[in-house]
């Protein structure tokens, strides 16, 4: 929906108040963000836009009961995470979509917590194909921002889905509408740094997708600040921003510049955080603070350019010729284009059947709240157990009844067949 509009962020000074919001064009029209408003006094820096209703409200907080689970997932060390939901046997596309759209982006922000800088995740999919189960699974994906979370697991999904349809449209036995997806399965890696001594090394905090094709926020040709220099600048900001909060010195000659997502369009944008005044005999260097999904700082990124000059130009039409050179398919967005190629156009995306006879069953599951993720989701923690039918007690007999199939106390997760699925147990 929000692919194809061109977006500006405007400030709008009274006498008394400064004002900030966003506005974006589609299809003609004009359309004013529900969610991008904010409004300080006139003398006040543009730094309090940001931390009355921005940065502060961005950062993602954890319930207790929340970190709880995530301290078991760590301490456990739990990567495979499945997704059930029963309900969705009418429909193919009607959980997994959900799903994408929230479920597996708010786990994959979970993992980003605790020092992660990276991680890397592949998702399954089991399609109930009228009497056997097809596995379709995605090559593995890094995200190095949180910020990219969303669109890199958006690019996935839809390019699942196109080889779900272009498989099922090759078979004479089944079509879109004989089949349902009630098990989505997500591997996940997470690449770490210790807590201290790498925090200023920006080799570790790469930029978002969507400001690293943007002129000037990732060149630094002609940066010249020393580490000494670079470190003294953190200090003092970091010394400010606890202290004052945000009100910076008229003697600290830098522009600082913060980074925002608009929670409407997910579009991420740079915004003034402290302007100095400019000297003419030697002009003001700029740095963008980045921050951890926590809200937390991490480093200054050295701007080549003052972000005045590398706004987008509002009058431009939307990217209409952005496309795959190798497959040829077309994008709205040069992250999303990113994210294709570095998943090889599809290239190690595979797919698999089980037989109509085979039984998976995952003991032991770690459940997580619905409340997280909308549908029910459970933690992996032992190898999945498989057999035959004939070893398997029917989901309709009670299952802690004495049978040739020991199962454990705790959740369990069950791959079989359309008319032999089974949602998670309880005992």
């Amino acid at each position: 929906m929000f692919d194809e509009f061109i977006s500006s962020f405007v400030f709008t000074n009274e006498e008394t108040t400064q004002t900030f919001h966003h506005q974006w064009f589609s299809q003609g029209q004009l359309h004013e963000c529900a969610t991008c408003y904010s409004s300080i006094d006139a003398d006040e820096p543009p730094s309090q836009h940001w931390l009355r209703g921005g940065e502060a409200s961005q950062g993602l907080q954890l319930t207790k009961q929340q970190q709880a689970v995530l301290d078991i997932i760590e301490a456990r060390r739990i990567e495979t995470f499945f997704f059930c939901d029963e309900s969705s046997k009418d429909k193919l596309e009607h959980f997994m979509g959900e799903t994408c759209a929230r479920g597996i982006p708010d786990l994959l922000r979970w993992m980003f917590q605790n020092n992660t800088v990276a991680v890397e995740f592949n998702l399954a999919c089991y399609v109930n194909a009228m009497d056997q189960v097809l596995i379709f699974q995605s090559g593995s994906l890094r995200v190095d921002h949180h910020y990219d979370v969303d669109e890199s697991v958006g690019v996935v999904y839809e390019m699942l889905m196109q080889r779900i349809e272009n498989y099922l449209s090759c078979s004479s036995e089944y079509g879109m509408a004989e089949c349902s997806i009630t098990r989505l399965k997500v591997q996940v890696k997470r690449i770490r740094v210790e807590a201290e001594g790498q925090s200023a090394d920006s080799s570790f905090f790469a930029l978002p997708l969507q400001l690293q094709e943007e002129e000037g926020l990732t060149a630094t040709t002609g940066c010249s600040t020393s580490e000494s220099e670079l470190a003294s600048l953190r200090s003092a900001y970091l010394k400010h921003f606890r202290e004052c909060n945000g009100y910076f010195p008229p003697n600290m000659r830098v522009n600082l510049y913060g980074l925002q997502q608009c929670k409407t369009t997910k579009e991420l944008y740079v915004v003034p955080y402290h302007i100095s005044e400019t000297l003419q005999q030697l002009p003001n260097k700029n740095f963008l603070i980045l921050n951890n999904i926590m809200g937390q700082f991490q480093r200054l990124h050295e701007l080549s350019t003052p972000v005045n000059s590398i706004e987008r130009d509002q009058t431009s039409s939307p990217l209409k010729d952005l496309h795959c050179r190798r497959c040829r398919t077309k994008f709205s967005r040069r992250s999303k284009l990113h994210i294709h190629q570095k998943l090889r156009c599809g290239q190690d995306f595979s797919v698999d059947s089980m037989h109509a006879d085979i039984v998976e069953i995952y003991e032991q599951c770690l459940p997580i709240s619905r409340s997280v993720f909308q549908h029910a989701c459970y933690g992996i923690t032992k190898p999945k157990t498989i057999m035959r039918k004939g070893q398997f007690v029917p989901i309709e007999c009670d299952w802690r009844s004495e049978s040739s199939v020991k199962v454990q106390h705790g959740p369990c997760v069950v791959i079989s067949n359309a008319q032999h699925s089974s949602p998670c147990k309880f005992y």
